[in-house]
């Protein structure tokens, strides 16, 4: 389509008709408006004054359906040309001008002198005029909103959209017009109609009555969930106002499958919500967590630089408050937050000093940050800062004893469950360190086994403890025997609760043979008897429960350890001598969590012997066959860690079990349609197993299933 798309064929008539001059101008200034988006405002006043001049000499409806007229002809436009578009936008400057031109009419009024009654006419007649010139282009507008043609709903949505962004109050009648006919064009078939009605309704947001059936809030937030096409929910995203009901709505879109819309969550709208403090701590969490795991770099990085610029203004650059609103002690993506942090913001790095002052009194987010600093300067490299940064290795076994004991001695739950906090970031401190000084080795040694010793550990700092106690021994026997000398002190506690036991019932007899006469023994020998064997029973269950405990906490302490051994298992007696009064013993345990630990020990025993792993793979089938959800899953796990880890060998030994067993086995938990955690672990085996050669014949059905299974599961599996 030419620029000569509106030419008016009344160009060269004569001023004897006003009415056509008036016509005339108006179709030039139009053809102008369509060349260049620079001088629309120029034409706007010129298009003023005719306005202006018609309606003086009672030419304005005229000039009115002239105006309108000249827009029917981009009506039939498609959208990929770029004189319609610069027209649309020289109509909603148009209309803006004229309310500009009313109001500050209007404006000046008020200050003028009371006896002034003919201006006060004269601005009052100029406003009627534009309400009426805006009335009469939206009604106009309105006529072909439900057009055959999608190119003409299209323009007149477009239109429509436009004008009403630029208008100030309207009619409630032609109010109630317009949003009817948006609402209906936000279920049109076209995406793009679909677009401009999203952009009209979000100018009327915040108008709706008590007694609408269908607030237009509702409406652009139904579109934004399940509208099919991306732009249409990105143009929602982008012009939803922003409060308490919609934000949560808004930030979802983080997980739109569209790229775009996904960035524009980070791009945009966190920073039209201003401060992040505004949002609860979930969603700061969710938030974090979806953008610095996308599977899109873009918008990883549109992540990253909300958190690291945005979020980071947001605490006047104070790190440390920073950390304290994303509550570290329970986040689970501060850490990755921190460490991206630092790579977008190296200036930072320069800048992080950590006083003498700060290790005497850490708090989470001070111990937080040391670790993270320290684990990001070993990762890249930065040994030197690291260094340099730290206290040497002597001080961190201090530090290290210090909260220990601290942690021991305090009551309150709150404060516990900090400082179990702080001792864990220390000692992940002190798995990034340097051994090299024997002074320091030692101290730490001596520091991890004494925490070891501690019942009330807890499991996260068991596993970090034991990691390091590993990098400081000298030998992994050393480091076995260790291990197994403080599982040997926490199961001597069983043995004395068996003698406290003993000398319950010695007393017990006792009490009974103090007894003299026969009339004493009818009268109190049954309630002693009674208070006795209470107390037994008591004592006795008290002693199982602690048996438990104590068992499971060996178990753990066992698993740290097997996961940091690479030796045989039978050149370590050690080993050897636990796997026979420790970890067969739980296999057969009747308490089931016990058990389940006990297998999964077995399962590492597995991993470092083959002929460990013959007898018992039969053992792990059965658990799979026989078992719960949580014990399958398990079951499936080992099986699948000892075939890749001794490989074919382990199924062309003579013996009952085969590779078309296995298969099977597999292929019956990823059929297992009440438990998706079993189908989930078959499935991730079974690829695991295909691409370690494991699986080799009808690799074809196998592929298959689980192709099967992922698509039934899109919804359910992360694909970050």
């Amino acid at each position: 389509m030419s620029e000569d798309v509106l030419r008016s064929r009344d160009s060269n008539v004569t001023a004897k008709d006003p009415s056509s001059t008036f016509a005339a101008v108006t179709s030039h200034i139009f053809q102008d408006a369509q060349r260049s988006l620079t001088s629309h405002r120029k034409l706007c006043i010129k298009l003023r004054t005719v306005q202006q001049q018609a309606s003086a000499r009672g030419y304005e409806d005229e000039f009115n359906r002239k105006f309108t007229s000249l827009l029917n002809r981009i009506l039939p436009i498609k959208k990929s040309e770029p004189a319609a578009e610069k027209i649309v936008k020289f109509c909603s400057q148009f209309v803006e001008y004229v309310n500009l031109q009313g109001s500050s009419g209007q404006a000046n009024n008020r200050d003028s002198d009371e006896d002034m009654m003919d201006v006060d006419d004269e601005v009052e007649s100029a406003s009627t005029i534009d309400s009426r010139f805006v009335e009469f282009l939206l009604r106009h507008l309105l006529k072909g909103i439900d057009a055959k043609s999608k190119v003409v709903r299209y323009r007149v949505c477009q239109l429509l959209a436009s004008v009403v962004q630029s208008v100030g109050e309207i009619d409630d009648d032609l109010f109630q017009d317009l949003r009817s006919a948006f609402v209906r064009r936000l279920h049109d078939k076209e995406s793009s109609v679909r677009v401009q009605a999203v952009m009209g309704l979000s100018r009327l947001q915040g108008t709706d009555d008590e007694d609408e059936p269908e607030p237009i809030t509702e409406l652009l937030l139904n579109s934004l969930q399940h509208d099919s096409k991306a732009e249409v929910r990105r143009a929602v995203l982008l012009n939803l106002d922003r409060s308490n009901i919609t934000t949560p709505y808004a930030l979802e879109r983080a997980r739109d499958v569209d790229t775009s819309t996904r960035r524009c969550v980070y791009s945009r709208v966190l920073s039209d919500i201003g401060d992040f403090r505004l949002l609860s701590i979930g969603m700061r969490e969710k938030v974090l967590s979806w953008g610095l795991n996308d599977r899109d770099a873009s918008v990883r990085n549109a992540a990253v630089k909300a958190f690291a610029i945005g979020w980071l203004e947001n605490t006047s650059n104070d790190i440390l408050e920073l950390l304290e609103r994303l509550d570290v002690l329970n986040s689970i993506v501060a850490e990755q937050a921190m460490k991206e942090l630092f790579r977008y913001r190296p200036d930072l790095m320069k800048n992080l000093r950590f006083p003498d002052t700060l290790w005497e009194n850490l708090t989470a987010e001070t111990a937080f940050l040391a670790r993270s600093f320290a684990a990001y300067c070993r990762e890249t490299g930065m040994e030197d800062v690291l260094e340099d940064r730290m206290p040497e290795i002597t001080k961190l076994g201090f530090y290290i004893e210090k909260y220990g004991e601290f942690l021991k001695v305090e009551d309150s739950t709150a404060t516990t469950v900090e400082q179990e906090f702080i001792l864990e970031q220390l000692i992940n401190i002190t798995s990034n360190m340097d051994f090299s000084d024997e002074v320091g080795r030692r101290k730490i040694f001596n520091v991890i086994r004494d925490i070891l010793s501690e019942k009330a550990l807890p499991e996260t700092i068991t596993e970090h403890a034991i990691s390091v106690l590993r990098k400081v021994s000298i030998r992994e026997r050393d480091f076995c025997q260790v291990i197994i000398e403080v599982m040997s002190d926490m199961h001597d506690q069983i043995g004395s609760d068996k003698l406290d036991l003993k000398d319950a019932d010695d007393s017990f007899h006792s009490a009974l043979s103090v007894v003299d006469s026969p009339a004493s023994v009818a009268s109190t020998g049954s309630s002693r008897r009674s208070n006795m064997g209470s107390r037994r029973n008591s004592l006795t269950e008290e002693r199982a429960l602690r048996e438990v405990m104590i068992n499971l906490k060996c178990l753990h302490i066992a698993q740290c350890m097997l996961e940091n051994i690479e030796g045989a298992l039978k050149d370590n007696l050690a080993l050897m001598s636990m796997l026979e009064d420790l970890v067969i013993p739980s296999v057969r345990s009747h308490e089931a969590p016990v058990r389940e630990r006990g297998l999964r020990c077995l399962g590492l025993c597995c991993l470092l012997d083959k002929e460990l792993s013959l007898e018992n793979i039969v053992l792990f089938m059965h658990c799979f066959n026989k078992g719960h959800n949580a014990l399958q899953v398990e079951a499936l796990q080992i099986i699948c860690d000892i075939l890749i880890s001794h490989g074919r060998t382990l199924l062309d030994d003579e013996n009952e079990i085969d590779s078309v067993i296995i298969r099977k086995m597999f292929l019956k938990g990823l059929s297992r349609c009440d438990s998706f955690e079993v189908q989930y672990a078959a499935a991730l085996s079974l690829s695991k197993l295909l691409m370690a050669e494991i699986i080799m014949d009808d690799q074809e059905e196998v592929t298959t299933a689980i192709s099967d299974f992922v698509s039934e599961n899109k919804a359910r599996l992360k694909w970050n």
